[in-house]
């Protein structure tokens, strides 16, 4: 779930809206709501639209915090 924590983090630095992201990302508002609030795994698939929406790379959502 660090991946979903990262996710979130990244969206509260950048000041993005969830619903926006969710959007550009092709993912349900409501699926990705759930990934946010931790109670649904990001599959493999999700992680390129999603880094893609967040204008973040594969690594930097891997990267472990400092």
């Amino acid at each position: 779930m660090e991946v979903n924590l990262k996710i979130k983090e990244i969206i509260d630095r950048e000041d993005k809206r969830p619903s926006a992201i969710a959007d550009k990302a092709g993912i349900r508002r409501d699926v990705f709501s759930r990934i946010l609030n931790l109670k649904r795994v990001v599959y493999a698939d999700e992680v390129l639209p999603i880094c893609r929406a967040l204008g973040c790379t594969v690594d930097e959502l891997f990267e472990k915090g400092a």
